[in-house]
């Protein structure tokens, strides 16, 4: 009997998948490195900023209920005082973030989102000429509210989050060089199919 009734459930939700209107869209990003520590002494942050692009797919799985999967890709500056080079890393981000829309009016959505976001370093960190090799894996939580207006056959988003970074950025050797965290602003256009 669990049996049937686990076939019915996942039965159910691949019929209500598969006749959901998904919407998919992408959008730039711009960040400012708010909460970011620097390990090491005395080191004090400056100029501290990121910017990438983001595709995303919004997925309903109840009543103004959603997943949003993204994948982005993000530069990532870390500047300290004193030091004339920010520390520059490429990092490929993917997220599962829970969205809830709210319909405030005809055409106008706001939708609070929360979740993990998973981040993997590409390349070294570079400062200036030196470059050194990091520990790839990073791990975040992002809190946020999307706002999207209905304009044509899809809608402009934008959205305001803070991506809470939870594991550090680590050299090869282990030590710890900072834990990124940003208050992000991204513009972009979404179609429902």
């Amino acid at each position: 009997m669990k049996k049937i009734m686990a076939l019915v459930a996942v039965a159910a939700a691949t019929v209500a998948l598969a006749t959901a209107e998904v919407t998919v869209g992408g959008r730039a990003n711009l960040g400012l490195g708010l909460g970011t520590k620097v390990e090491g002494g005395d080191l004090k942050l400056s100029n501290s900023w990121d910017y990438g692009v983001t595709g995303f797919a919004k997925v309903p799985v109840a009543e103004s209920i959603s997943v949003q999967p993204e994948l982005g890709f993000n530069i990532v500056n870390v500047g300290t005082k004193g030091q004339s080079d920010a520390t520059k890393i490429n990092v490929l981000d993917l997220a599962a973030l829970c969205v809830y829309d709210i319909e405030v009016s005809d055409g106008l959505t706001v939708s609070p989102f929360a979740g993990p976001q998973f981040g993997y370093v590409i390349g070294k960190a570079k400062t200036g000429s030196f470059e050194q090799k990091v520990k790839p894996f990073l791990f975040d939580i992002v809190l946020g509210t999307e706002v999207a207006y209905k304009m044509g056959n899809g809608a402009l988003v934008g959205d305001v989050r803070y991506n809470c970074g939870v594991t550090p950025l680590k050299n090869d050797n282990g030590d710890k060089l900072a834990t990124l965290r940003s208050l992000t602003f991204g513009v972009g256009y979404q179609v429902k199919f």
